[in-house]
């Protein structure tokens, strides 16, 4: 059988149904290449995450009673290229979106996981020169999987779930073969997997 290597492949989402892949397809390439022309502009961007609470609490008295109160950190601030920083504040925003919208399980649990993948690969990428971030071997395919992710919005936002008993997980890993690209999908896949591992655990 022959296969069209034209066609969008979704590299890290795959819907049971084929017909929705094939159209996720289509709608990830699209955000894709959205990103990748912001990657055009060559200044630097800023991009502000919520830090999360210090598992330290400290008690503080109130008359009588007692209350914990947490430490939060300051926001964590990250400089990096224009496309990266869209990238990580579709990973920050859309996994509630995607709650926000109805989504089902397992719609709820593949952004959540995506989201955490691309905000953790985005903040490896900052701590990389900021000339140099472009050039780094998971750059790319950090765009993909934001575009994945914002793909799986836009669908929710069209339609609903077509198959609320498990209509999405994360693709598999395959064996691409030694092109370069391939390399980087899998190590941007193996961190998604890893995660995705732990959330089944």
């Amino acid at each position: 059988m022959l296969v069209d290597r034209r066609k969008p492949v979704a590299r890290y989402v795959l819907f049971a149904d084929p017909a929705t892949q094939e159209r996720f397809a289509d709608v990830a390439e699209a955000a894709y290449q959205d990103l990748a022309r912001v990657d055009q502009w060559s200044g630097t961007a800023s991009l502000t995450l919520p830090a999360a609470p210090s598992e330290d609490t400290e008690t503080k008295r109130r008359g009588l009673r007692r209350r914990a109160v947490e430490h939060v950190a300051a926001a964590e601030v990250l400089t990096v290229t224009g496309a990266l920083s869209a990238a990580g504040e579709a990973a920050r925003d859309l996994p509630d979106r995607v709650v926000g919208l109805g989504g089902c399980a397992a719609e709820r649990k593949l952004a959540a996981t995506l989201g955490r993948v691309v905000l953790e690969l985005v903040r490896d990428l900052a701590g990389v020169p900021l000339d140099d971030q472009r050039l780094h071997p998971a750059y790319g395919q950090t765009l993909r999987l934001a575009g994945e992710l914002q793909a799986l919005h836009t669908m929710l936002v069209a339609a609903p779930c077509p198959d609320p008993f498990g209509c999405v997980r994360a693709r598999q890993p395959e064996q691409w073969g030694r092109r370069t690209e391939d390399v980087e999908i899998a190590e941007v896949r193996a961190v998604l997997l890893e995660l995705a591992a732990e959330d089944e655990g």
